[in-house]
């Protein structure tokens, strides 16, 4: 099987852009998340099963990766073409994106 394209969201863009701009200014080592973030999109692309289903959004399939080092969850949905990454979304924030604060 081929792997599937994965694309972004506006949304899922601009917390991608706005978690980036965050390492930038506050960590030492910047190449971390961009290798992380790479790292999840492979997955994404080649085993998007590994996430585990996040039940508590209202969309349907919703799934969840989590890539360590970067404490962020990738939230996605994805069928035999595509991944698509919905939201990008700190994980010690409490709650998911697409849920009540």
């Amino acid at each position: 099987m081929s792997p599937r394209r994965v694309r972004f969201t506006a949304i899922a863009e601009g917390h991608v852009n706005r978690e980036k701009l965050w390492w930038r200014e506050n960590r030492t080592h910047t190449e971390v998340f961009a290798s992380e973030l790479e790292e999840a999109l492979r997955i994404l692309a080649f085993l998007p099963g590994a996430g585990t289903i996040y039940a508590e959004a209202c969309v349907d399939g919703l799934r969840r990766l989590y890539p360590r080092k970067v404490a962020c969850h990738v939230y996605y949905t994805f069928d035999e073409h595509d991944a698509i990454v919905r939201a990008f979304w700190g994980a010690r924030r409490g709650h998911g994106p697409f849920s009540n604060p």
